[in-house]
């Protein structure tokens, strides 16, 4: 385990959270709603708290969203990163580790991480791209399935990190900032312009699609989703208080077919439909109450 010496220029800290947190309130009129406020509060405050590996160095921990294994004193791990590695050095140990944090996460809060909390999220909401043909849309969901399916077995043959060589939030959260800041420190790889390449298409794709990256490629999300129908948080929906007016679709970032398939696996938690309905006719409910 890598301990930070506070001199890592590729610290996510300085260069992150200050534009995000900027870009945040510039477009505060975004989060107007009871919970989208609170949901503001809690994706600027896990800005802050997972860039500061500055402060604690690498903790062996994990976040069950993307958080760059290619930072090397980040406090944090990436859940994917970990995937590559156990295929790679086979540490079968890793996997149980993952899967355990994943699903104990995820089978209380379902894809809420993806929505309150990753920093990649945050972004999406900021740029606050377009929506989609809801039939092409559906389509291209399944990706990030295809992806997290191949990411294993890429590792395995490969014998390397195969995503990561390639990954666009490994290139906007490390590569980059490395390379901004200290570019004669930097090694060039074969991987570097297809990983740019990549980097460039995540952005023209969050800023086409609303949660774009969320919807047709996370594989972190692609984890969690199918944990949706079974967690112990979930939107209920009371069809007797229902106008149907469809607000609640019409604000949806992931475009699901609100209020009937409110326990969708595409669902992030993010209560802008629980904001936009008029008579509280959809609500967070934890099963226990």
């Amino acid at each position: 385990m890598v301990v930070c010496n506070f001199n890592c220029t590729s610290c996510p800290f300085a260069y992150l959270c200050l534009p995000l947190a900027i870009g945040a309130f510039i477009t505060l009129k975004r989060y107007r709603g009871r919970l989208q406020k609170r949901r503001l509060a809690s994706q600027l405050s896990f800005l802050f708290l997972t860039n500061t590996a500055f402060i604690f160095g690498a903790t062996g921990l994990i976040y069950t969203y993307f958080y760059c294994w290619e930072s090397p004193y980040a406090v944090a791990a990436c859940p994917i990163g970990i995937l590559e590695h156990v295929f790679v050095d086979k540490t079968w140990y890793l996997l149980i580790y993952l899967i355990s944090i994943i699903a104990f996460v995820s089978i209380i809060f379902g894809r809420a991480a993806c929505g309150w909390v990753c920093p990649i999220g945050f972004l999406q909401d900021i740029t606050k791209g377009r929506k989609t043909k809801r039939k092409v849309d559906k389509k291209l969901r399944n990706l990030k399935y295809v992806i997290l399916f191949l990411i294993p077995i890429a590792s395995y043959v490969t014998g390397r990190l195969a995503y990561t060589d390639i990954c666009p939030i490994g290139g906007l959260t490390a590569t980059l900032p490395h390379l901004a800041l200290n570019p004669y420190g930097y090694t060039f790889t074969p991987f570097f312009y297809p990983k740019m390449i990549n980097v460039a298409g995540f952005f023209i794709l969050i800023f086409l699609l609303t949660r774009g990256w969320c919807r047709h490629l996370c594989p972190v999300g692609a984890m969690m989703a199918p944990f949706n129908k079974v967690s112990i948080l979930q939107i209920e929906y009371v069809e007797e208080r229902c106008i149907k007016c469809f607000k609640c679709a019409k604000v949806c970032p992931m475009q699901i077919n609100m209020p009937f398939d409110n326990r969708s696996a595409e669902c992030i938690r993010c209560g802008m439909c629980i904001d936009a309905c008029p008579t509280n006719a959809i609500f967070f409910k934890f099963k226990w109450q």
